[in-house]
């Protein structure tokens, strides 16, 4: 727990820090930090300082825990709320959407808080006040006072192709080849792949199941080179079926974090030239370069696990030379 907390910590300061500085701190973290122990809190709810609306925070924890909402999921719609509590310093029954206007209003300007930040963090509270206006333990719901937060669309780019060769060849370790080509080739979430184990794995129909968003499983597959490559990794490590799919270099080559998969390809993209090298943006290729080749894209929808049509639309960079031959074909 120690050492994951650690590791968060780093990789909160990298994009901030030059190598030298980024060893300094780590240096000095693992130093100061040995031999000590931390204790999680056996309380899922940090305390507010405000006494009465502990309950029904648990209540709504304990509704989306019914709907299978992911404990990660779970602590950040705690952690939101307590924050906006904590600094209002007001009961629920009396925030109004005047003071959410101001809570975010400082979060942004005074914080610096990214604007897509501020929407997740809106539809947190959107949710909570919605499930006590319909248990009828508060009587409105002031989010819907704050109006929604324009976004700056921007489309975000899937790696090109010269960008995937430069990862490969910038891959030191047989697990972070493997890493690549997994990511590339099953398109899973980063959460999904931490949570994977050897055994998930059907090498030889080269496919696997994994549980995306609200328990939901899905099927997914491994490329000839995806396959190859895992294959190779895990012989080496002469991994058993009951291990983590992907584990750290060092012993006791515990369970790879998301937070170490995400600090693992920063690294690598550091090391490859290649800015902007994060778990998703593999998971936006694969969409991408399956929708550019012919697959369907109700077909790219269902591969990656999305609900509904319009998220896969947004989801894929669909190449002005290929919209221009289907015109072709089709005009």
């Amino acid at each position: 727990m120690l050492e994951k907390i650690l590791e968060n910590v780093i990789n909160e300061m990298t994009p901030h820090l030059d190598p030298e500085q980024q060893e300094h701190l780590s240096n000095v973290l693992y130093v100061n930090f040995h031999g000590k122990k931390i204790v999680e809190e056996s309380a899922e709810l940090a305390a507010t300082g405000i006494d009465g609306d502990e309950a029904k925070i648990r209540m709504f924890v304990a509704s989306k825990k019914a709907v299978n909402r992911k404990t990660e999921t779970l602590k950040q719609y705690t952690k939101e709320i307590c924050n906006m509590l904590t600094f209002l310093g007001k009961r629920l029954e009396d925030i109004t959407g005047m003071d959410l206007r101001y809570y975010y209003g400082v979060m942004r300007e005074k914080r610096g808080i990214k604007m897509s930040t501020m929407q997740t963090r809106l539809h947190y509270l959107s949710s909570f006040w919605d499930f006590l206006n319909s248990e009828e333990l508060i009587r409105s719901n002031p989010v819907k006072k704050v109006g929604a937060l324009k976004l700056e669309k921007t489309m975000k780019k899937p790696f090109a192709a010269e960008e995937l060769e430069a990862l490969r060849e910038g891959c030191k370790e047989l697990r972070d080849r493997a890493l690549v080509e997994f990511l590339y080739s099953t398109g899973v979430r980063v959460s999904e792949l931490a949570a994977l184990n050897v055994a998930d794995i059907e090498m030889g129909k080269q496919e696997l199941i994994v549980y995306g968003k609200g328990s939901k499983e899905r099927k997914t597959y491994l490329t000839d080179s995806a396959k190859f490559h895992l294959r190779r990794y895990l012989q080496e490590r002469d991994a058993k079926p009951d291990e983590p799919l992907f584990v750290t270099l060092d012993a006791p080559h515990d369970r790879l974090s998301v937070a170490g998969i995400q600090y693992m390809l920063r690294q690598l993209g550091r090391r490859a030239g290649v800015t902007g090298v994060h778990p998703h943006r593999f998971r936006r290729t694969i969409a991408t370069d399956l929708l550019n080749r012919g697959m369907p894209i109700e077909q790219v929808k269902e591969f990656l696990g999305h609900e509904k049509l319009d998220t896969t639309m947004i989801y894929c960079a669909v190449r002005a030379e290929s919209v221009k031959a289907s015109h072709r074909k089709y005009a």
